[in-house]
This record gives structure tokens, C-alpha cells and sequence, in this order.
């Protein structure tokens, strides 16, 4: 990520991976805060596409991350039509599991998430193990650290 962008958003450390997003009207309450519901959707999309650009895929007979807990902290309310940085990386992950941080920044940060992913094979339903490549990625462009 380059400076300009770090100052135009506020954000802090490292990131993986991020984009840019206009806060649509679907996405507020009544009062056009950002609806704590909206704030899990984009952190899923980013959690897709983390996951489809480290070479992972969304079939019946691939392995893929499932959620097994998940963690939010709202700082400050967004709002409607807010110019937006989300942002996601890998923290840590294991043999089948993972565990994703997600930022939204505006001026700073708004609102921040961590979940443990777990990688099934939708086949069978059982624990996959995450492949190497994928392991590589998380820790040489993430900084994730490996735990035993």
C-alpha cells in the first residue's frame, strides 16, 4: 500500500490486501450509519477475495474457509456514502486453520474484526489442510506467524 493512500485513510500497519468503497444506501440504518451487519458482508467479501487471489476456489468438491468465530469492534459509526479503505490480512494460521484481521478506515479506523477460519473440504466436511503456497503467502506478504 503507498503512503498517499495510508494518509488519505488514516491507516495503520500492514495489510495484505485492500480496496476502496463508497458506503451504499443498503448498507446504513435509518440514521445512514453504517448497519453492524454491513460491516460483516464487506469483511466477507474482502475474506473471498483474499481467498480466491491466494489460489483457494468455491466449489462443492474444493476446500474453503469457514468461519468458526468471529470478533468485531465498532470505534466510530461510517456513513452514508463514506469513501472507504477495507482492508485484510492473515495474522496467524495453523494446519487448517487461519486467523483474518479486517479494517475499514475513514479518517482513521471505524471499525475492526478478527475471525478464525477453518478450511473444509466441502466434500467430505472434514479439516483441510491449507496448502503451502497458500502458507507462503500469508506469512511473506501478511506477516502472519505460524502457530503449532
Amino acid at each position: 500500500m503507498d503512503a498517499a493512500l495510508r494518509e488519505r485513510f488514516g491507516v495503520e500497519g500492514p495489510w495484505g490486501l485492500w480496496r476502496e468503497h463508497t458506503i451504499r444506501w443498503v448498507e446504513c440504518d435509518i440514521y445512514a450509519h453504517v448497519n453492524h451487519a454491513a460491516y460483516l458482508t464487506l469483511f466477507e467479501d474482502m475474506r473471498i477475495d483474499w481467498w480466491l487471489g491466494a489460489g483457494g476456489a468455491f466449489a462443492p468438491d474444493k476446500p474453503g474457509p469457514v468461519v468458526g468465530s468471529l470478533e468485531v469492534k465498532y470505534h466510530r459509526p461510517g456513513h452514508f456514502r463514506d469513501k472507504v479503505l477495507l482492508c485484510v490480512r492473515t495474522a496467524s494460521f495453523r494446519r487448517t486453520s487461519f486467523v483474518h484481521q479486517y479494517a475499514m478506515w475513514r479518517d482513521g479506523l471505524l471499525c475492526s474484526a478478527r475471525a478464525l477460519c477453518v478450511v473444509i473440504d466441502n466434500a467430505t466436511g472434514q479439516k483441510a489442510e491449507i496448502p503451502e503456497a497458500m502458507r507462503r503467502l500469508m506469512a511473506d506478504r501478511d506477516g502472519a506467524v505460524a502457530e503449532v
